[in-house]
């Protein structure tokens, strides 16, 4: 079992009614729309930061190799695409030009 090292920190809830202090320590987490996670160490900084804005967050430990990339959260979100390409035809033909 690997020690937690990170914190999953997720926007739940907007904050467009509040001030600019509070969006900006938003944006200095790295979040700027809703159902956005990011991924940040544990040090005392963010920890202060995810405290001035406990209630419009939900946060998770995890380990460092549970630590996802805007990428690869990407591709785990995306839906297959329903064929499989395996060769083109278009190279065996006589007479075509590439």
């Amino acid at each position: 079992m690997s020690l937690s090292s990170h914190f999953k920190i997720t926007l739940r809830r907007s904050a467009i009614s509040l001030g600019d202090k509070k969006q900006g320590t938003l944006a200095a987490l790295g979040l700027h729309r809703r159902n956005q996670t990011v991924f940040h160490a544990h040090k005392p900084d963010i920890a202060g930061k995810i405290l001035a804005v406990k209630e419009l967050l939900e946060v998770h430990n995890v380990s460092a190799d549970d630590v996802r990339t805007k990428y690869e959260q990407r591709v785990e979100r995306r839906a297959p695409k329903g064929y499989e390409v395996v060769g083109s035809r278009m190279g065996s033909l006589p007479g075509l030009c590439c």
